[in-house]
């Protein structure tokens, strides 16, 4: 968890840091849009941060299938092109 930070301010939302503290990455995962408003999160950065979550969440079957491509025998250029969107 000691990128938060610096995830944050690549979102230019670095003052929400103190937040995401005491958070673990588990409890990091599972939060809402919801949550973060009950937070006193602003709307913009409320839906910044939960876009970005989500890519988090979906980014482990992203990699196995690129994976799982190159195994086969795919094209790893296209994998890194993958990785770098």
């Amino acid at each position: 968890m000691k990128d938060v930070p610096s995830w944050l301010k690549s979102l230019r939302l670095h003052k929400y840091a103190a937040l995401f503290a005491q958070m673990s990455y588990e409890e990091m995962m599972t939060l809402t849009e919801h949550h973060l408003e009950s937070q006193n999160v602003t709307k913009g950065a409320r839906h910044k941060i939960a876009l970005s979550i989500q890519k988090l969440r979906e980014r482990q079957s992203v990699l196995r299938a690129l994976e799982k491509d190159i195994l086969e025998g795919g094209n790893l250029w296209t994998a890194l092109q993958e990785l770098q969107q």
